[in-house]
């Protein structure tokens, strides 16, 4: 049978990066932008609350108008311009950002004291993540991020995260539950996009999220998996 269609990009997350002038990149992602045109998506997902969606569809609205211009964060800059071309008439919220038992910060530091070779070992997987430099264009960085190996490393730090804390005191659970339940949520808001075997989904959202959301998506089979590279 045939299936909806959902793209995950990897992307990041501009407005923090140090010094990055979208307006010297718009080029450059226009170029990204008609590249995942090429994919034809029927609904764009963002990585945004639900509570949000009221305030960024009255951006988009003035955005399509002419009246607003675009802010530095990738559901702007990727999101509304690729629904304005394809004329859309919003972007869709996946997020969910409730309460944690701890924070990352406090999983970090705990871990930095009590266990600090496991520590070591985890993150030294990100020692050659790629970073964005003036010599390298968006549609390039994106690439990268999207690698299947890149995003491999990455999902298998935070998976390790479980290891941090003692046979009674699980400290790297009482942030990673909070890690899976938000991807579950992404999952599931995604899956409600659906409306028919012809959907087209693109989902924009940070490159950490990329392997897991992905995953319970090929593991709940309703869509057929779009690789991004593909168009990139």
């Amino acid at each position: 049978m045939k299936k909806a269609q959902v793209l995950v990009l990897g992307t990041f997350h501009m407005g923090q990066e140090e010094g990055f002038d979208c307006e010297h990149r718009q080029p450059e992602i226009e170029a990204l932008v008609d590249r995942l045109a090429q994919f034809q998506p029927t609904k764009i997902a963002v990585e945004m609350v639900p509570e949000d969606a009221a305030a960024f569809d009255e951006h988009y609205r003035k955005y399509r108008d002419g009246t607003w211009d675009l802010k530095t964060n990738e559901i702007y800059q990727i999101g509304f311009r690729l629904a304005k071309k394809l004329e859309h008439a919003r972007v869709y919220p996946t997020d969910w950002m409730g309460p944690a038992e701890m924070s990352f910060g406090e999983i970090e530091d705990w871990g930095t004291e009590h266990q600090p070779k496991l520590m070591q070992e985890l993150f030294a997987e990100l020692a050659d993540f790629p970073k964005i430099t003036e010599e390298k264009t968006i549609l390039e960085y994106h690439y990268e991020l999207n690698n299947p190996e890149l995003i491999k490393s990455l999902h298998k730090v935070y998976v390790n995260v479980a290891r941090i804390g003692t046979i009674d005191n699980n400290v790297g659970i009482k942030w990673l539950s909070w890690w899976y339940k938000r991807n579950l949520i992404m999952f599931a808001n995604l899956t409600r996009l659906i409306e028919s075997s012809d959907e087209r989904i693109l989902f924009i959202v940070g490159v950490s999220h990329s392997s897991i959301v992905t995953k319970f998506l090929e593991e709940s089979d309703i869509c057929e998996i779009v690789p991004p590279l593909q168009y990139l």
